[in-house]
């Protein structure tokens, strides 16, 4: 039987690193930081696992030298799936960042009225 070290280790640092996108998304947005901290981790961690779980259950190895490459990509296919789901997520939060990004132009000056004409009576 295979030693599955690196599928025990791999959604922790997904969920860390979700968590950590959170809180600069909450932060940026002016939100509970602390509540969209937990949030990320959870997601990172339920999505990875889940993932990881069932690549692991479909795969049966015919040589050694394929786990490693099925290992990659289904880490990869992970960190899509987890930041696509996390983008969904915090989709509220989206609008608060664009619109720090947005800019008005600047109003046009007008041009000074002309001062009225002097009348001279003959």
């Amino acid at each position: 039987m295979e030693n599955n070290e690196i599928i025990g280790w791999i959604p922790w640092p997904v969920a860390a690193a979700t968590a950590a996108w959170f809180v600069l998304m909450a932060y940026k947005a002016g939100k509970n930081r602390v509540l969209w901290a937990f949030g990320g981790g959870i997601l990172g961690l339920l999505v990875t696992t889940l993932v990881l779980g069932l690549g692991q259950a479909t795969f049966l190895p015919f040589h050694s030298a394929e786990v490693a490459s099925f290992r990659i990509k289904v880490a990869v296919l992970v960190i899509l799936l987890v930041s696509g789901i996390g983008w969904l997520f915090t989709g509220s939060l989206h609008r608060h960042l664009l619109a720090s990004r947005k800019q008005t132009p600047a109003p046009v000056p007008e041009p000074p009225a002309k001062p009225p004409a002097a009348v001279t009576k003959p």
